[in-house]
């Protein structure tokens, strides 16, 4: 299994299990909340039904016992309907506290006007309060630390599961997108080394001509120094590719490249701008300097033993730097001479715009 796909597999079941447990967690403090508030309500009905309950019996005839006892009987209406699912109903239905019944014989005592049966039915009254008040706190903080319990212990649970999700699941994964990252970076660095420098022939590329005839058109141009551009490519070289085989054409290339790189100045710069094409660019170098380099590559490109199994000939194009010039015209010029060079056949230098030279 690919790492990718463990990954995926750890992540469809830790996180599932942790959202889970989250859900659990918030419905267990939900019904916390509901059952505190019901515990709340009713112990709030019981008391105010043990205060009314005292209201009546020490009201006198005709100040209020009626509308304290329409209270007393709407109270215990609210809890005989209260639901059966209710955890507080058993309590309040218990048969050892009697509540009902002892709140019945209250009002008949109290609707009677006898103080007697009204103190005898209040003290039975207040001792069944007192019992269900007493039941429904103990079975109240039962469920409560229950609840809280469990509570602690989904919460633990997600803690264990976030940190095995951590270690298990997040930080491989971020050390294989580091690894990723890394490799990434180190492909990117290859492919940039590999477009500034040539393989087969070790020169600079395309890429780092670019930059290097940039800098040198801007310093040439502040100046005023004198900046020439030499293009070379070897006459019908696909001729001798398909005559001779690639690795023929190869060797050739390499060979051209090692002999003219051992006898460029230190300041010079040469390219492989691709193919069979090849740059220089000369730094300081005037016309006829470039003329007598060009002179000076075909000689060795002829006397040189190892170029000599396969015979070929250069073409080539001069360019100089003007004073308003950038390296993208300098670069059209040159690619025009060495265009009007291979007008004059194999060997010819031409120099934009000056002269032709053929060949010795």
């Amino acid at each position: 299994m690919r790492f990718q796909d463990a990954a995926r597999l750890r992540y469809k079941i830790t996180l599932p299990l942790i959202l889970l447990l989250a859900l659990s967690a918030l419905y267990l403090f939900h019904t916390l909340l509901i059952e505190r508030r019901n515990f709340t309500d009713t112990q709030g009905l019981l008391t105010g039904l043990h205060l009314t309950a005292v209201e009546i019996l020490t009201s006198q005839e005709g100040m209020g016992a009626d509308s304290a006892i329409g209270t007393f009987a709407a109270i215990i209406k609210k809890l005989q309907e209260y639901p059966a699912d209710n955890r507080l109903t058993k309590s309040l239905n218990n048969e050892d506290s009697s509540l009902f019944f002892s709140a019945e014989n209250f009002i008949r005592a109290a609707n009677s006007g006898q103080a007697d049966a009204i103190n005898k039915t209040m003290r039975k009254l207040a001792s069944s309060i007192g019992t269900v008040s007493s039941d429904i706190s103990k079975a109240s903080n039962r469920f409560h630390v229950n609840l809280v319990k469990y509570e602690y212990a989904i919460l633990f649970l997600i803690c264990i599961l976030a940190v095995i999700h951590y270690y298990i699941v997040d930080s491989p994964m971020r050390e294989e997108l580091i690894r990723c990252v890394r490799e990434k970076e180190l492909s990117q660095t290859t492919i940039k080394k590999l477009a500034e420098r040539d393989s087969l022939t070790n020169l600079p590329g395309r890429m780092k001509f670019y930059e290097e005839s940039e800098k040198a058109v801007s310093t040439a141009t502040r100046y005023g120094s004198d900046l020439a551009l030499i293009k070379m490519d070897i006459h019908n070289f696909k001729a001798i590719n398909q005559k001779h085989g690639q690795k023929t054409g190869d060797k050739i290339l390499a060979g051209f490249a090692r002999v003219v790189r051992k006898n460029l100045r230190r300041p010079d710069s040469f390219f492989r701008v691709g193919g069979d094409k090849f740059i220089i660019l000369a730094p300081h170098t005037s016309v006829k300097n470039a003329k007598n380099l060009t002179d000076k590559i075909n000689k060795l490109v002829s006397q040189t033993k190892s170029l000599n199994a396969v015979p070929f000939l250069m073409n080539t194009g001069i360019a100089m730097c003007g004073h308003d010039e950038n390296s993208e015209t300098l670069l059209k010029k040159v690619d025009l001479a060495l265009k009007e060079s291979k007008k004059y056949g194999p060997g010819t230098v031409y120099t934009h715009p000056e002269s032709i030279k053929p060949a010795e």
